[in-house]
């Protein structure tokens, strides 16, 4: 009995490794991958197709097998998701029943059970399936897994929350200010429209945001004046977090080429063993990189501000003692306590996918985790003893 358990917890390992495509070259994960993101496309192409009254989609055969599969391929990843969370590096030090109930509470698989409760549903009650259409639409957040680009936004997003938040606050103190001015004005003449605040808000809302569907409008002087104030003052409301977002989203874009995972992390020499909460701190440093065959990551006296470790593929460092070799999980780049970074060149010799940390992320990551500073400085001296 006992000889079965590491194997059960090797083949557990591997799905893991497969569903979360967390191991760079492996080229069934990949095309498990590109398979569900297809399946995810036509599940939700046909649940909208469905809803054309002239193509009487929901009487053909092949549309309720093509439905019935696609539920049991996310009935199995859902299933098969839950098998593997011990799996997962911030969930290996608890109880595999405890792992997986604290998975089971994550957006990823709340949106992974929401996909497949439509045939729950069918079977469990008599409540049509076809009335459960926006749960069937909901698989299309899956794609968000799969996405650099819903990542990026996410990340974008996060780090300007607070930003976002002082802006919803000016928006609601505006729709405020607005609904009160024009409850003052119009509460004698349009009594049922702006009779309170609460009633005026409507026109607030609509006009601060530049929608307008014109139900209700000022009729006196003053409450167009109010009224042209308060669109103008839309524009600028609506502009501050659209400009918000999208300075962010760009700048994580153009550091972020591909989605790292806490247990692609887990597994770079620098990182291996360590606890949950400092890879949850060591995560939002790390800027993804990625080089194709022959372009340089570090240019012959270039002072780079940034340390890098390689995730995919290999490099070569020139040296005066001739070509080295860079692999996964190697350090090279900005040390530590240093001004610069190294001066020997280093140039991709195959499509490379590499970790970078800025100069000022450095000094916050020595602050607060100098154990992983000192693993990252002394793997990175032994590729270039000359820094």
């Amino acid at each position: 009995m006992g000889e079965h358990k590491p194997r059960l917890r090797t083949l557990r390992r591997r799905v893991f490794d497969i569903l979360e495509r967390d191991l760079p070259g492996d080229h069934f994960a990949d095309a498990l991958h590109y398979f569900l993101i297809v399946t995810v496309l036509l599940s939700v192409g046909g649940a909208v197709l469905a809803t054309v009254p002239s193509l009487q989609l929901r009487d053909t055969w092949w549309f309720h097998w093509g439905e019935f599969t696609a539920l049991v391929i996310f009935s199995v990843e859902y299933g098969m998701r839950l098998w593997v969370a011990p799996e997962h590096p911030l969930l290996r030090q608890r109880p595999p029943l405890v792992a997986r109930a604290r998975y089971a509470v994550t957006v990823p698989a709340l949106i992974d059970l929401a996909a497949i409760l439509p045939w729950l549903v069918s079977f469990t009650t008599d409540l049509d399936v076809h009335a459960l259409l926006v749960l069937r639409l909901v698989r299309f957040l899956k794609l968000a897994r799969y996405s650099s680009g819903f990542n990026a936004l996410y990340l974008a997003v996060r780090r300007e929350r607070y930003a976002l938040l002082s802006c919803l606050i000016i928006l609601c103190a505006g729709v405020l200010m607005a609904a009160t001015a024009m409850y003052l004005i119009e509460r004698d003449v349009q009594p049922d429209k702006f009779g309170s605040i609460p009633e005026a808000m409507w026109w607030a809302i609509t006009t601060l945001t530049t929608v307008g569907y014109g139900d209700v409008v000022p009729v006196t002087n003053l409450g167009r004046v109010v009224g042209a104030l308060t669109m103008v003052s839309g524009l600028m409301m609506l502009a501050l977090p659209i400009a918000i977002i999208a300075s962010s989203f760009s700048e994580v874009i153009s550091k972020h080429n591909f989605v790292v995972t806490f247990s692609m992390i887990s597994r770079l020499p620098p990182f291996s063993d360590l606890e949950a909460p400092v890879l949850g701190d060591i995560l939002p440093l790390l800027n993804s990189r990625s080089f194709d065959r022959g372009h340089h990551v570090v240019r012959r006296g270039e002072s780079a501000a940034h340390l890098f470790v390689v995730l995919q593929g290999h490099l070569e460092m020139e040296g005066e003692e001739g070509m080295r070799r860079i692999g996964p999980g190697d350090v090279f780049g900005l040390l530590p306590g240093h001004t610069k970074a190294s001066p020997l060149p280093v140039r991709a010799v195959a499509k490379t996918k590499i970790l970078a940390i800025e100069e000022n992320e450095l000094h916050m990551l020595a602050l607060r985790h100098p154990a992983v500073m000192g693993r990252l400085a002394a793997a990175a001296r032994d590729r270039d003893p000359e820094a």
